[in-house]
């Protein structure tokens, strides 16, 4: 492989979590969508996963906007108030994975630091997604940040990927993705002429073994420790 100038992270699920033993933790069992706005919980998961492209790569600009085009076609009435709690829990919720972050993962990025490599961030996200990142221990490691909602697109669109990678100063070819492989981003990585990992260290081995086609990171160690293989 090219000598390696730069390393792209995915957030969720490969820097930071929203799951501890196999359970949110910020649970949404006790969540009545019914009660709540109209609609039951799997007819609103439904829209909110239809709606999902635009909701990554803005345009829907907020929670607020997604909820009333949901409500709005499907003849429901939206109540500020009762959005604005969905909107302020979902904040919340999106919030705690920020707070308690694996060591593990800032020894990586302590050490990356040390490597004349630049570190970059892609989060396909929504804006009340990422309130957390400003006071994140991880913020302060990453030389550029890019959240879908913010660019107007995400992955695995190859645009993002070439905006990182022109605002870093680099090479596609001289750039490594790492990610969990949500959203295909591994796939959209390689095509955009990165050499993409798939870290696995965060998802169930059910889950990360359907990916296929990519080196396989199971600690977030190994991704230094291949680094040092280009010297």
């Amino acid at each position: 492989m090219a000598q390696t100038e730069a390393i792209i992270f995915d957030l969720f699920e490969t820097l930071i979590t929203e799951f501890v033993n196999g359970s949110r933790k910020v649970s949404r069992a006790s969540r009545d969508y019914g009660n709540l706005i109209g609609l039951s919980n799997s007819e609103f998961q439904q829209q909110w996963n239809k709606r999902q492209e635009m909701r990554m790569n803005g345009g829907f600009p907020t929670y607020h906007a997604v909820m009333m085009d949901i409500l709005e076609k499907n003849d429901v009435p939206y109540v500020e108030q009762v959005i604005e709690a969905l909107y302020q829990e979902r904040i919340h919720e999106k919030r705690v994975p920020f707070i308690d972050i694996n060591t593990d993962v800032i020894d990586l990025l302590k050490q990356l630091k040390r490597e004349p490599v630049k570190l970059g961030l892609i989060s396909n996200c929504t804006e009340e997604e990422v309130q957390g990142w400003a006071e994140c221990p991880l913020a302060d490691y990453f030389d550029e940040v890019i959240f879908s909602y913010q660019v107007g697109c995400a992955k695995p669109d190859a645009a993002i990927y070439e905006l990182a990678c022109s605002r870093l100063g680099v090479n596609p070819k001289h750039c490594m993705f790492v990610g969990d492989g949500g959203s295909n981003e591994l796939a959209g990585a390689r095509n955009a002429g990165m050499d993409a990992y798939q870290a696995a260290w965060y998802v169930p081995d059910f889950i990360s073994s359907k990916i296929s086609g990519f080196p396989r990171l199971t600690k977030p160690i190994e991704l230094y420790e291949q680094l040092q293989t280009e010297k």
